[in-house]
């Protein structure tokens, strides 16, 4: 699907959102994310195209995705941050498992390092506009606290627990294991290496392995 550049808004020093437009209404589940192909020849390793967290709703007029911009940057990101309105981008379909039950009674628990709070922004979106109250628990862990996003909707969803660990404090599984319901459901997103510690520290402490839902970003060795 053909999708064009509108603009972007500084969420964060280093961090934006980008909003595009897309040729017709983009179907896909709050919480899934999509690859976002630049069409210009890109001297880029990694290819044409990245996986993005979709942050906006289905039926917002925009699509939208969250970006961290750290030195050096690719020759991906410096396209992207060249971008004009009205620049044509290709959209493919969504994918993901990072999405809701569809049981309203389950406990959920999110976790998420640095941008990987992207993951859960147009879930609780959703369940805003829905006025649907679900007992969520809210794990965010920072590099620095000026890295903080989405904090208005994070603060307007009732959240059974928001616990925010800023470093050199640091998030762990007894913590997480500790402070939630046992049959909670427990989604991680952010690195690679802070999803993967996460899930193989809370396997290790007894939570089963089909009660943990993952999703990393990929090329980010911190986030």
């Amino acid at each position: 699907m053909k999708v064009f550049f509108e603009r972007r808004e500084e969420l964060a020093p280093a961090i934006w959102r980008y909003y595009f437009r897309p040729e017709r209404q983009v179907g896909f589940t709050p919480g899934q994310y999509a690859d976002f192909h630049i069409l210009q020849p890109l001297a880029d390793p990694r290819g044409q195209s990245r996986v993005f967290t979709l942050t906006s709703l289905p039926s917002d007029a925009s699509v939208s995705f969250v970006a961290k911009f750290a030195a050096p940057l690719s020759s991906y990101k410096q396209a992207l941050q060249a971008l004009q309105p009205g620049d044509e981008l290709r959209l493919d379909d969504a994918m993901g498992d990072l999405v809701l039950p569809k049981s309203a009674t389950v406990p959920l628990v999110f976790v998420a390092g640095g941008i990987g709070m992207a993951s859960f922004a147009s879930m609780l979106q959703q369940l805003l506009g829905d006025r649907e109250e679900r007992s969520i628990f809210l794990f965010y862990g920072l590099r620095s606290g000026r890295e903080h996003i989405f904090r208005e909707l994070t603060t307007s969803y009732p959240l059974a627990l928001k616990t925010i660990a800023v470093a050199p404090n640091r998030l762990t599984a007894q913590e997480i294991k500790d402070s939630t319901p046992p049959d909670a459901l427990v989604y991680i997103s952010g690195s690679q290496r802070f999803v993967e510690g996460l899930r193989i520290d809370l396997e290790q402490l007894g939570t089963p392995h089909e009660q943990i839902v993952f999703d990393y970003f990929d090329g980010y060795t911190e986030l």
